[in-house]
């Protein structure tokens, strides 16, 4: 059986596979809408991963569901998130005390991905979720405040 999936895996085009899906934008969420953004950036600059900060692990788990070429390595301070994304394809968890801020837990997680050989000098990937665009805004002020994330080449 695992001879059968490695070779199944290793023929797929998830890219392909990606791009020809068809997804009314409009009637979906901003979440959803981002999260395809951030798949299809990684899709057109080739990343070799996409990183997402999560707490919930909906961030993770939504840009896994378009299915995705690269890994996504879910950064996260919650001990339950870690373990429930273990369970998610193509989702490698990755779990971290409590930085004090989001910024500097995503640079443990690229400083540690870059320690354990998965990612090199040279490789770009994508950053997914964040904090708060206007952090001192209430969810009344602003329904929809979220950061998107970004591009680093390592």
């Amino acid at each position: 059986m695992n001879k059968v999936a490695l070779k199944i895996e290793s023929s797929l085009k998830y890219w392909k596979r990606f791009k020809n899906r068809e997804y009314n934008l409009e009637e979906l969420d901003y979440r959803f809408n981002m999260n395809y953004s951030v798949c299809m950036l990684a899709s057109n600059i080739k990343a070799k991963a996409i990183i997402a900060y999560t707490d919930t692990g909906d961030t993770a788990r939504t840009v896994s569901s378009f299915g995705p070429e690269c890994p996504i390595f879910a950064i996260t301070e919650n001990e339950k998130t870690y373990r429930q994304l273990g369970l998610c394809w193509n989702i490698i968890p990755k779990l971290f005390p409590s930085q004090g801020d989001i910024d500097k837990l995503v640079y443990t997680g690229i400083d540690t991905l870059k320690k354990e050989g998965f990612l090199q000098k040279g490789d770009t990937v994508i950053i997914a979720g964040g904090a708060k665009v206007a952090p001192n805004l209430s969810d009344e002020e602003a329904s929809v405040n979220s950061v998107m994330g970004g591009i680093v080449r390592i």
